[in-house]
């Protein structure tokens, strides 16, 4: 049961390192988003694609592992309370990687919160640039109000005709 625990806190480890990787990966993209570089967004997307298959190669690990120790797939609670009763001593190593994986967390929830943000921001802008284009470039027709006269645009984004009253 003891090396168990030992597979179960290095998994945890090699869990907590590879988040951190994926929190420095969501950094890296918020700073692509910032500076307005999507070239290189695909790029970083499929780093955190990868960097995420692995993660899920990790909980894999840590659910057949749980199965054995557990029956269940295990929480992190379950693990330290079982712990407290079939090994003591393992208790405390298993509670601070709780409060390590909870805090990555945190901050990946966070920063994929800002680039969302960032995205919905970049689409707003490219939206705008886009319209600016098509109107610079998209002949103007002139709006007739019901005498035949030509009327100003500014006024009318609507209508085609106006009549006068």
């Amino acid at each position: 049961m003891k090396e168990n625990f030992q597979k179960l806190i290095s998994i945890l480890d090699k869990e907590i390192e590879a988040y951190s990787k994926l929190k420095d990966l969501f950094e890296e993209k918020r700073d692509l988003l910032k500076k307005a570089k999507s070239d290189d967004l695909g790029v970083i997307d499929n780093r955190i694609l990868a960097q995420n298959e692995s993660i899920v190669k990790l909980n894999n690990m840590r659910k057949t592992l749980s199965m054995e120790l557990l029956n269940k797939d295990a929480s992190m609670s379950e693990f330290i309370e079982f712990a407290e009763v079939h090994q003591p001593a393992q208790k405390e190593a298993l509670m601070l990687r709780k409060v390590k994986i909870c805090n990555i967390l945190d901050q990946l929830v966070l920063l994929n919160n800002q680039n969302v943000e960032l995205i919905k921001h970049g689409i707003t802008i490219t939206n705008k640039m886009l319209e600016t284009v098509v109107n610079a470039f998209a002949p103007q027709g002139s709006i007739y109000n019901g005498a035949g006269k030509t009327t100003d645009t500014h006024d009318l984004d609507m209508w085609t005709i106006n009549e006068e009253i």
